[in-house]
């Protein structure tokens, strides 16, 4: 991987460090990827006429996403990336629904369109279908103008449950996992197979450029590193159904790829963290607290848990979700209770003095703890 706005001597550093990560190999403390955006001076495209374009004009979306990397400082670990995608209920689209986005809240609604399962014996993504046609040709003009530049990832892929729940709707989903369960689990080995058919898809396009791969949590690996439970829908459920019917779902995508990353949401999914823990394939667990919940420091014993299993942490603070904490105070709770070679800090900053700041304080935490 090479880009034009990191320094060739510390690329190399974070690249040799986000291997090492996998690897559990990692040492001088957690993997830092802190970014400040518009930090840098730089030209900003005028918007295009209507707020759908923000997402389907292919030429805007590559020219604000250069102009903003361009304008971003990458502190510690942290490398430009881009993710493109058409918010969390594209993976429904492409199976058929109609979507309605919403750019400027960051997000899309599907349009539930199963009235009965037996009416769609084979979920398919057709060729001709206009969402995976505008994403395709975003992912490819992605990697052309990304060359040297930044890493194009994998797409957010809330496929599995989460995809059943947004084509049939949640309510009538639950409902389903108890009086037609036989349905969702054709439903959900049919997802499973058509996540490894767009990991493969993407990987066609993305590996051949060798910038590596990356996803929506961020990190980096020279081979597939994907993001697997995209699982928002179980929060409503029980262990025992999760591993009924998401189980095989989850442990195969695991198996499918090189590294996984699984994004555990908010303290409804908890519930589900023994079973996950048995995964031999997964390696990271991000934990999203959620808005208005205690800080990740105040989720040790959570932390110890996943890490005493084998398994790496990932934590995030921007936003709503912590990114008004004093992250150095953080940092040496979070680096004296738990081993720190085995954390990821994914974390957004002011400026770049302050992400500077916190990265040289994460190591500064780390070496006290050794």
């Amino acid at each position: 991987m090479r880009t034009i706005w990191i320094e060739e001597k510390r690329l190399d550093r974070a690249l040799a460090r986000h291997e090492a990560f996998w690897r559990a190999e990692l040492e001088e403390g957690p993997l830092m990827w802190v970014t400040a955006a518009n930090a840098k001076p730089g030209r900003v495209i005028p918007e295009p006429a209507s707020e759908e374009e923000l997402w389907t004009n292919v030429d805007f979306v590559i020219a604000a996403t250069d102009a903003c990397l361009a304008r971003t400082h990458f502190a510690g670990d942290a490398l430009p990336v881009f993710c493109p995608w058409l918010g969390p209920d594209q993976f429904a689209a492409w199976l058929g629904a109609q979507l309605a986005l919403k750019p400027r809240d960051f997000t899309s609604w599907a349009e539930p369109f199963v009235q009965d399962w037996s009416d769609y014996p084979e979920f398919r993504i057709a060729p001709d279908n206009r969402w995976w046609r505008l994403y395709l040709d975003i992912l490819r003009e992605s990697v052309r103008a990304g060359q040297d530049k930044w890493v194009t990832g994998y797409p957010d892929l809330h496929s599995g449950v989460d995809a059943l729940s947004a084509i049939r709707g949640r309510d009538r989903l639950a409902m389903d996992l108890v009086e037609t369960p036989a349905a969702v689990h054709r439903a959900m080995r049919q997802m499973t197979a058509l996540w490894k058919w767009v990991v493969d898809e993407v990987s066609n396009v993305v590996l051949p450029a060798g910038q590596g791969t990356t996803n929506w949590t961020m990190g980096w690996s020279r081979e597939r590193f994907l993001c697997i439970g995209q699982n928002d829908f179980t929060c409503m459920i029980s262990p025992q159904m999760f591993e009924e019917f998401c189980g095989a779902d989850n442990r195969e995508c695991c198996d499918y790829v090189d590294w996984t990353i699984y994004h555990l949401d908010g303290p409804g999914a908890v519930r589900h963290v023994p079973w996950l823990l048995r995964l031999e394939r997964l390696h990271c667990i991000q934990w999203i607290q959620g808005a208005g919940q205690r800080p990740p420091s105040q989720w040790l014993e959570l932390l110890r848990q996943i890490q005493a299993a084998g398994k790496s942490v990932q934590l995030y603070y921007g936003g709503s979700h912590g990114g008004d904490l004093d992250l150095r105070s953080e940092l040496d709770i979070l680096c004296g209770a738990l081993d720190p070679n085995r954390l990821f800090i994914w974390a957004e900053a002011d400026s770049a003095e302050q992400a500077d700041a916190v990265v040289a304080h994460a190591r500064k935490a780390a070496h006290r703890r050794c």
